[in-house]
């Protein structure tokens, strides 16, 4: 991508300047990952620390925003950061001795890839010239009663919460997008804007001119702007250009034995209808690892290898030790096949050890369930939903570390999503309502289903409202108490298992770290017991029918009656 920054600001009739702007060119991966963020902010007047809120916000903004993690959404980081900001300003206000408030407007702009993305609060304006067309992006935050419309409704640091304005949409070659304060797009009117923008090519020119114009034509407010000329538009997105690796060819089967670029083969440890899972280690420092690549006869599946690929991809953003760690191709080495490498640790999966005939007591289930916890609470905190968690997804190593295993149909709204509309995971494992889901987002409730369900079976050896098959249309009335299986389960135990699994979203834990707090707290915890549901809630064809049976007898009652008479 070919962008370019234009800045200009002037203090005009005011004794002080209180607008503040900036823009960041980071390097070629985070401009890909993150984008180019532009942002202009105008203190609020009325306050003594106007121009200290404008600056501290779109400093802060400049770097918090590319500190986020790269698996979130433009729009997530955007509002997370400001968040945060607000509460700091608003709180700045009550801890000084000063009088005065500090808030300030703020627009802001992140061009990625070939999408647009805006955030706004206040009355300074984002506008974009297309061509000929030129128009206003965003809507000023300001009373519409006469003598008020300059008094601001929304501002960064004026009230405990903030409400920002957020859009998006395509880029086109060519897109120039102005930020200006009032100072200017008040004196200048559209028409003006829109004819010194035609008027000059280079970004900055055009901003200092935009600026002098603005102070010509009587402007009595500081007058700052900040252009965004977009000339080319990038090849594509790092996700999009990582997915361009699911042409590489499979291997064929391999053998204990044989080399796969720079690796050797030590053994098989998965055959599954879709995947091949091998122990192998590197050639040259003998670092033992893990493969992944696809069954030979999937050969041609695109969806399968991106969705390999995606696997691979969030694996690398995920840096706890409760995941495997995503490992680079040896040195000297090019990638020739579609797989990837991840780091080996001795062990077992919690499923393997059911079928060994383990049994978990009280105690062990919970310190699994702590750490299992940790480890999805990391993935939420990345908005990543792993929708398969299950005790044959769960690694006990020989470091008794837990580790999930197995991010091949987690969902990340910041990655590229297949056409494919189906809802993934074990069907035992899925909560209720996905059965009946159609094109809804997953959401982090969807896991802690599943991991309310993974501790119940690792206790009891069965599920909560039976086991279900593929294909299957369940129905699902109240979860069975863990304890008709096994008495020994303490009772706020029992009561966290329920709620976990309870049948409507609403009666769940709403995070990871509720769900975590207790575990760790026992029967400290204090949870309520959920009531049993009522009938018409839980089988309403069962309560219709019985109403409808009642309302019978009830009738023929009433025949015989006069009948008798």
């Amino acid at each position: 991508m070919q962008i370019a920054f234009g800045y200009s600001s002037e203090t005009g009739p005011r004794p002080r300047n209180e607008d503040f702007g900036g823009f960041v060119t980071p390097d070629d991966g985070a401009a890909t990952v993150k984008g180019y963020l532009a942002a202009l902010a105008d203190g609020v007047s009325g306050g003594t620390h106007g121009r200290e809120a404008a600056e501290s916000t779109v400093r802060n903004l400049l770097a918090d925003y590319y500190a986020t993690p790269d698996t979130w959404e433009v729009t997530h980081a955007l509002e997370t950061v400001l968040q945060s900001l607000n509460r700091w300003l608003f709180g700045q206000v009550a801890s000084r001795r000063e009088a005065g408030g500090m808030a300030c407007t703020l627009s802001a702009l992140v061009v990625r890839g070939r999408r647009w993305f805006l955030a706004h609060v206040g009355d300074t304006r984002i506008y974009r010239l297309r061509g000929e067309l030129f128009e206003c992006l965003t809507q000023d935050h300001t009373w519409e009663q006469p003598g008020m419309e300059h008094v601001l409704k929304r501002a960064v640091g004026l009230d405990t919460h903030l409400r920002v304005d957020y859009a998006e949409g395509e880029l086109v070659a060519g897109d120039v997008f102005l930020i200006v304060c009032d100072g200017v797009w008040q004196p200048l009117g559209q028409v003006g804007m829109h004819k010194l923008l035609q008027l000059y090519d280079d970004p900055q020119a055009c901003a200092r001119n935009l600026v002098a114009e603005a102070l010509r034509q009587d402007g009595s407010d500081n007058a700052s702007a900040l252009v965004v000329r977009v000339a080319t538009l990038a090849a594509d997105s790092e996700q999009n250009a990582h997915l361009n690796r699911r042409h590489l060819p499979l291997s064929s089967r391999l053998s204990p034995g044989s080399t796969l670029d720079g690796y050797l083969i030590d053994a098989l440890l998965h055959d599954s209808r879709e995947t091949l899972l091998y122990q192998a280690h590197a050639a040259d420092s003998g670092q033992a690892c893990v493969i992944k690549t696809l069954q030979p006869r999937m050969a041609g599946d695109i969806e399968l290898a991106e969705r390999l690929l995606m696997e691979e991809w969030l694996g690398k953003r995920v840096q706890s030790h409760y995941f495997p760690q995503i490992l680079p191709t040896p040195t000297g080495h090019e990638r020739n096949f579609l797989y990837f490498v991840m780091s080996w640790h001795p062990g077992q999966t919690l499923q393997a050890r059911l079928d060994q005939g383990s049994h978990f007591g009280v105690q062990e289930i919970v310190s699994i369930g702590i750490r299992l916890l940790k480890g999805v609470g990391a993935l939420h905190r990345l908005d990543i939903v792993h929708r398969d968690i299950k005790p044959d997804n769960l690694h006990l190593g020989d470091d008794d570390k837990l580790r999930i295993l197995d991010l091949g149909v987690a969902y990340c709204p910041a990655c590229p999503q297949g056409q494919n509309t189906d809802q993934p995971g074990t069907p035992s494992y899925m909560a209720p309502e996905l059965f009946s889901a159609t094109g809804e987002h997953p959401t982090p409730k969807r896991d802690l289903y599943a991991v309310g369900v993974t501790l119940y079976h690792l206790l009891t050896r069965k599920y909560p409202y039976g086991e279900i098959e593929p294909f299957q249309n369940p129905r699902f009335g109240d979860p069975v108490p863990p304890t008709r299986t096994r008495p020994d389960i303490p009772g706020w135990l029992e009561v966290a298992l329920l709620k976990a699994c309870a049948r409507t979203p609403d009666e769940r834990f709403e995070t990871a770290e509720e769900f975590l707090i207790t575990l760790e707290r026992g029967e400290a915890s204090r949870l309520t017991r959920i009531g049993p549901s009522p009938l018409a809630t839980r089988n309403p064809v069962l309560f219709w029918q019985s109403i409808a049976l009642i309302a019978g007898i009830f009738n023929l009652l009433l025949i015989y009656l006069l009948v008798i008479d």
